[in-house]
């Protein structure tokens, strides 16, 4: 009679858990008590892959029509997905397991009009793709970077006198800086190549993952998934000793710190931080002494269209005007359920300005 009990719980019960199966049983912690609550204003299309898939953005500033911009994401299991600014997928590369992307402009007058980089850990490399024009990317399958990485991680850009960089980390707490040179194709079957050259090496003293590059002030902001913010020189032949912008402390940074990106406004601006363990964004001053300026959450708007947002990996800024929609700037930010319906993970699009606005800036 209890086996009959039992399959007859079992079989009342389990239709309503499995749609929650996929979901993350995590509590998060309470937000910053001072955090405005703001709204997202589009999200995209789901990624390709299931259950903990989207990871890192960027925005690829389309310089002829801002508003033709596009968004590239990082589908972890599969690849890299494009997005355009009302968040329609327009271009998916099977790339492999791309965790982290970044990208960085070339000169006017060039044959491209940026270079991509994506930390890959389908052989732990870095991944680089040219964009063209139009924002549509090729995978220079031919110029992979091998790091030698146990396991490659997080990964950002750099650009100062010396070129084009890439920093990559893994989950040892380990640290390359690499230098890129683009080189003629010669037989290859891809557009352009590129040779890269290990620059510098260190290490932090837990798994990392988000980081920043700030080319103006050639500072580097990266994030110690649980113990904090930290910055350095992001020159390659300058010291790399580390001063901590915020230790977590519980209330505004709850592990793990995550993304992280620069909102420019001339020689100043906004450092804006992933709190993935209370479901918050913290913002600071782009410049030292780095004061906290607030925290903001992403929210339900109520209308059944677009949800808030959640346990976030990798976020993205851009202060540049893309339109009616987001005057002041854009800020991309992965969202861990996407639940209005609950569907594949995805990116959601929220304006400047409204963040702005909710912390006074």
């Amino acid at each position: 009679m209890q086996s009959a009990v039992r399959l007859n719980f079992l079989a009342f019960f389990l239709p309503l858990l499995l749609p929650f199966s996929a979901c993350s049983l995590d509590v998060p912690a309470p937000a910053p008590p001072d955090a405005k609550q703001v709204y997202a204003t589009a999200e995209t299309d789901p990624v390709r892959s299931r259950d903990d898939a989207a990871d890192d953005p960027a925005i690829w500033i389309n310089a002829q029509n801002p508003q033709a911009s596009l968004v590239i994401g990082t589908d972890k299991q599969s690849g890299i997905e494009v997005y355009d600014l009302q968040g329609n997928r327009v271009q998916f590369i099977a790339a492999g397991l791309t965790n982290n992307v970044d990208l960085r402009p070339f000169p006017a007058g060039s044959q491209w009009s940026a270079l991509a980089a994506a930390s890959n850990r389908s052989a732990n490399t870095i991944s680089l793709f040219v964009v063209d024009s139009r924002g549509s990317l090729t995978w220079l399958r031919d110029s992979e970077i091998a790091t030698g990485m146990v396991e490659v991680y997080g990964l950002c850009m750099f650009q100062n006198d010396a070129g084009m960089q890439v920093f990559v980390n893994g989950t040892d707490g380990s640290y390359q800086q690499w230098g890129l040179t683009m080189v003629p194709s010669g037989l290859s079957d891809e557009p352009v190549q590129f040779q890269a050259e290990l620059l510098r090496e260190f290490s932090v003293p837990s798994q990392p993952e988000g980081c920043v590059a700030d080319d103006t002030q050639e500072r580097l902001f990266l994030g110690v998934e649980e113990e904090g913010i930290r910055t350095l020189s992001a020159r390659h032949d300058a010291s790399t000793a580390m001063q901590s912008v915020m230790d977590i402390d519980g209330t505004i940074l709850f592990a793990d710190v995550e993304g992280m990106s620069l909102y420019e406004s001339g020689d100043g601006g906004y450092l804006v931080v992933s709190s993935q363990g209370n479901y918050s964004y913290a913002v600071y001053d782009r410049l030292p002494p780095f004061a906290y300026r607030g925290s903001f959450v992403v929210v339900d708007r109520g209308d059944e269209q677009v949800d808030g947002t959640e346990e976030t990996d990798g976020l993205t800024v851009t202060s540049v005007n893309l339109g009616a929609d987001y005057p002041d700037g854009l800020v991309v930010i992965q969202d861990g359920a996407n639940h209005l319906p609950r569907k594949n993970q995805n990116f959601k699009y929220v304006s400047w300005r409204e963040i702005a606005t909710a912390l006074d800036l």
